[in-house]
């Protein structure tokens, strides 16, 4: 069989590329209408990320692997501008930061974030950022707060029960251990410590401590008192934490 008897070759590759055309353009009309049933039934819970555009710089996550991987290293690295898509929610990237050896990438739209942040939501980080100083500063006021008394004296100390009374009116019994704790020549002796927490839900270390005239047993709980680290550090500068002569160990 000859080709005159075939056919023209000419029109037989035309109607095999159209042919090649008009199945490209099934495949792709198919691929998009998969896609577009995907991201509708299976990224529901998804939250949509930010659409990229060639051109557009980014940040690449790309954590250090390895021995010598720590921690402090930092995950994403960049910056990198977009160059083109390569596929569906791909990206060829090409770094920035060097100027000898361009390297490129292909990464994910989920390895990466924009390069800017917006100036609404900078704001924000920095008004939570100052808070958290604030909140911070008046926990360490509160726990270094020296207490009360006079400046040039520093045996004076004015020594307040850790844990707040009930109510506001105070028995005549308190009144008196805080006239005893008050006396700045009375030496106290250590008892024993225990960790606490405060309101603001730290550990703060406490003291119990009595006066050193009550030796032995018989001392009452009402010449006993639960004092804070700060106060204790003052009463202990000022020479008056001296160690118990009977030997006495607390519990």
């Amino acid at each position: 069989m000859s080709v005159t008897e075939a056919g023209s070759p000419s029109e037989h590759h035309r109607s095999l590329l159209a042919a090649l055309r008009s199945s490209h353009e099934c495949a792709e009309k198919a691929r998009v209408r998969e896609q577009s049933r995907q991201a509708k039934y299976y990224n529901r819970k998804v939250k949509k990320r930010r659409d990229f555009e060639p051109g557009d710089r980014v940040w690449m996550y790309r954590p250090p692997r390895g021995p010598k991987a720590t921690k402090f290293v930092h995950q994403r690295i960049g910056p990198f501008r977009i160059v083109e898509p390569a596929g569906f929610e791909n990206f060829l990237v090409e770094r920035e930061d060097q100027n000898e050896d361009v390297e490129r990438f292909i990464a994910h739209v989920s390895f990466l974030i924009s390069y800017h942040y917006p100036v609404d939501l900078l704001q924000r980080v920095a008004a939570d950022i100052e808070v958290q100083l604030e909140h911070e500063a008046q926990l360490n006021n509160s726990d270094d707060e020296p207490a009360t008394g006079t400046t040039n004296a520093p045996a004076t100390v004015a020594v307040q029960a850790a844990a707040g009374g009930r109510g506001a009116k105070r028995s005549r019994q308190a009144v008196a251990r805080e006239t005893t704790w008050r006396d700045t020549g009375e030496q106290v002796v250590e008892l024993r410590r225990r960790r606490r927490r405060n309101q603001a839900g730290h550990y703060v270390l406490e003291f119990e401590l009595r006066p050193a005239r009550c030796s032995g047993r018989g001392a009452g709980d009402d010449e006993r008192l639960w004092v804070s680290l700060s106060e204790y550090e003052q009463l202990f500068t000022s020479g008056r934490v001296v160690e118990d002569s009977k030997g006495e160990e607390g519990v």
